[in-house]
C-alpha cells in the first residue's frame, strides 16, 4: 500500500523553518490503518517481543493497537511532568529546541525485550532518548517502529545497532 499519500507535511508549523509530518489521515483510513498495522506485527513477529513502548503521544495510537492485538503491556514513555512517582529522565535536542521524555522507573524488568513506537524518525536523537530510558530500566530494544522516516537526516546511522522499521521514507526535504 502507498502510505504515503497519507502522511502529510505542512512548512512552518509549530514554527518557521519546521516541517511538521501528519500522519492522521492514516488512522482515518480504515483500509490503510489495518494494513499498516499488519505490516507493524510482521515486522515484530519472531522477535521475542514482551512490552510495546509508545513514545508521546503520537506514538500513543498505533502502540496502543500493536499492544493489544499482540496481547502484551503497553508502557508509555511521556513528556516532563506527567508521570507520578519515581521516574528516568532523558533530555535530547530535537529540530526546534529541546525536549525530555520520562518513563516510570518499574515500567520495564530486566531483560525484557520492548519494540519502540513512534510517529517519525527526524533524526535519531529522540529515538536515543527513548532507548536509554529504556536500557535504564534494565530492558532492551528489539524493534523500532514509525510511521514516517525522514531519510535526508540521516537517523538511521546512530541507530544502526536496532532493527528499524518504518512505512514512509522521505528522501529529500
Amino acid at each position: 500500500m502507498n502510505y504515503k499519500e497519507l502522511v502529510r507535511s505542512y512548512k512552518d508549523f509549530p514554527k518557521k523553518g519546521v516541517v511538521f509530518w501528519d500522519f492522521t489521515y492514516l488512522l482515518r483510513d480504515i483500509e490503510a490503518r489495518r494494513e499498516a498495522i499488519f505490516e507493524m506485527l510482521e515486522f515484530l513477529k519472531n522477535k521475542g517481543i514482551e512490552k510495546i513502548a509508545a513514545v508521546e503521544a503520537k506514538g500513543f495510537t498505533l502502540g496502543s493497537i500493536l499492544a493489544y492485538e499482540m496481547n502484551l503491556p503497553l508502557i508509555l514513555i511521556r513528556k516532563p511532568n506527567l508521570i507520578p512517582d519515581d521516574i528516568y529522565s532523558e533530555t535530547f535536542i530535537k529540530e526546534y529546541g529541546v525536549g525530555e521524555y520520562q518513563i516510570k522507573r518499574d515500567a520495564i524488568e530486566k531483560d525484557e525485550k520492548v519494540a519502540v513506537v513512534y510517529d517519525i524518525m527526524a533524526g535519531s536523537s529522540a529515538s536515543l532518548a527513548a532507548i536509554n530510558l529504556i536500557e535504564r530500566c534494565g530492558g532492551k530494544v528489539g524493534g523500532l517502529i514509525y510511521v514516517t522516516e525522514l531519510e535526508y537526516l540521516q537517523g538511521r546511522k546512530d541507530l544502526r545497532d536496532y532493527d528499524v522499521f518504518s512505512l514512509v521514507k522521505v528522501a529529500e526535504k
